[in-house]
């Protein structure tokens, strides 16, 4: 009786584990921490249904248990042994991007201050597909192949600069990860200057990572002009986010170590949707047409980030950052200049040759950010110099010239020649300026500064015009 009573507490137990277990392999998998635990449970379960149903004995069936989670163990840890010393990047071999999560990409390493850098001398080669075309599922176009490759510290220069006559700082728009680098705005302005130019452009940075690229790479060129670009778009959220991210971010050697992990690379490849594509619905209505210089009329797409209000303080960040670039600049009497880069709504939205095939588009508005920002900057340091690319690109536009890719929100070769241009033209008025020749024209540029950097009066009042 005692037997057949313990018979059925262990058949009723490992009913409810089974239950358990197709509970949650039925639930939506939304983690690889989820999946891992599942897959851990199911293990465990399997391995006591043979204990109950085998007759083997325990002592036997413990050996047995201990050989096989013994021997896998061993396999992961060699195979993640070979990640931790570089052998194989499991996110190359598996391809396992992670939507939002910059280093699942393979060819990227982990940074305290940047969260993420490109790997030195990295190279890659994949057939062109635009943000926005990848959004609307639209296939890569596997007749225009895209090279890059980077330098010692990531950036993409042909060769290990010891010295740079100017220093270009931004984001993706300077990166021009899509651009060819004969193609690439720094690299036409190097050849219109004659003079060696460095380009510190990397995806995804905002001021305060591209505040650390000038420091950490940009001063020791010893330049005699920085070239500092401003995106009207992410720069915002990016500054924003920043000081959250630095505070959850963790060791870069764990992370690096996760990020190329075989047991996540395989969790997320497994997560992965059989349709790994939907067509994302609100860009499709973004959506004109493109009369070029040879009245060909062709689709162009817009992000409806492109309009995203930002706020004071985020603006407020940015200045920020700016004012201490231009102090360190000026510290070593460095030329300065900031360079505003327009959305690609803010260079079409008003011209003859551009068609809005919807309400919701043709509804939109554009703020004065560019004027705001040339007077904001004006009182925060009138040392500074300032350029607005949105009249170069906007004129180049009108005749026809497509100065934005199509299916991407980053400029087109054209619009990258018309940005090197704009930028060769602005470089005249722009001379190194020694920090006690400023200040004796300007007595009051450094108390102002200490003003805004500690925050004891406003920068910047709401903006309500349209520009």
């Amino acid at each position: 009786m005692v037997r057949l009573r313990h018979t059925i507490v262990a058949l009723l137990t490992i009913a409810f584990c089974l239950v358990g277990q197709v509970a949650l392999v039925f639930t939506q998998v939304n983690s690889a921490w989820h999946l891992l635990v599942i897959l851990l449970s199911g293990y465990l379960l399997t391995w006591a249904l043979y204990g109950f149903l085998s007759p083997t004995s325990h002592a036997e069936l413990m050996k047995r248990f201990s050989l096989m989670t013994a021997s896998i163990a061993m396999c992961l840890l060699v195979a993640e042994g070979a990640a931790l010393l570089g052998v194989v990047d499991y996110r190359a071999v598996l391809g396992s991007f992670e939507s939002g999560n910059a280093l699942t990409v393979a060819g990227r390493h982990a940074d305290r201050e940047l969260f993420w850098q490109h790997d030195p001398y990295y190279r890659y080669e994949v057939p062109y597909q635009g943000n926005l075309g990848k959004a609307l599922c639209l296939p890569p176009d596997v007749s225009k192949k895209v090279v890059v490759h980077y330098d010692r510290h990531g950036f993409r220069n042909s060769v290990d600069l010891q010295q740079a006559d100017i220093v270009v700082i931004g984001d993706s728009y300077i990166e021009g990860y899509m651009t060819p680098e004969s193609k690439l705005a720094t690299t036409l302005l190097g050849q219109l200057q004659d003079k060696t130019v460095a380009n510190l452009g990397h995806s995804g940075y905002g001021p305060q990572q591209e505040l650390v690229v000038l420091k950490r790479y940009g001063l020791p060129l010893h330049p005699r002009t920085v070239i500092w670009t401003f995106f009207e778009g992410n720069d915002f959220s990016d500054a924003e986010q920043y000081e959250e991210k630095v505070a959850r971010a963790g060791s870069p050697f764990w992370r690096d170590l996760r990020s190329r992990s075989l047991i996540r690379n395989v969790l997320t490849r497994w997560l992965r949707p059989a349709n790994e594509c939907t067509p994302h619905s609100e860009i499709e209505q973004f959506q004109a047409h493109f009369m070029d210089e040879h009245h060909m009329a062709k689709p162009v797409f817009f992000a409806q980030a492109e309009i995203e209000p930002f706020s004071d303080s985020s603006l407020s960040k940015v200045l920020i950052s700016i004012a201490e670039a231009a102090a360190l600049c000026r510290e070593q009497n460095i030329g300065f200049m900031v360079t505003f880069i327009p959305e690609k709504y803010r260079v079409y939205h008003d011209l003859n040759n551009v068609t809005f095939d919807s309400d919701p588009i043709r509804s939109w508005k554009v703020s004065n950010l560019p004027v705001e920002l040339a007077r904001r900057l004006t009182e925060l340091d009138p040392g500074i110099h300032y350029v607005d690319l949105t009249p170069a690109l906007k004129t180049a536009s009108r005749k026809g010239i497509a100065t934005y890719l199509s299916d991407d929100t980053h400029w087109t070769d054209s619009g990258n020649r018309i940005v090197a241009e704009a930028l060769h033209a602005a470089l005249g008025s722009v001379a190194p300026q020694a920090k006690s020749h400023l200040e004796a024209r300007h007595p009051e540029v450094e108390n102002r500064r200490i003003e805004y950097l500690t925050g004891n009066r406003p920068i910047l009042a709401p903006l309500h015009e349209p520009y």
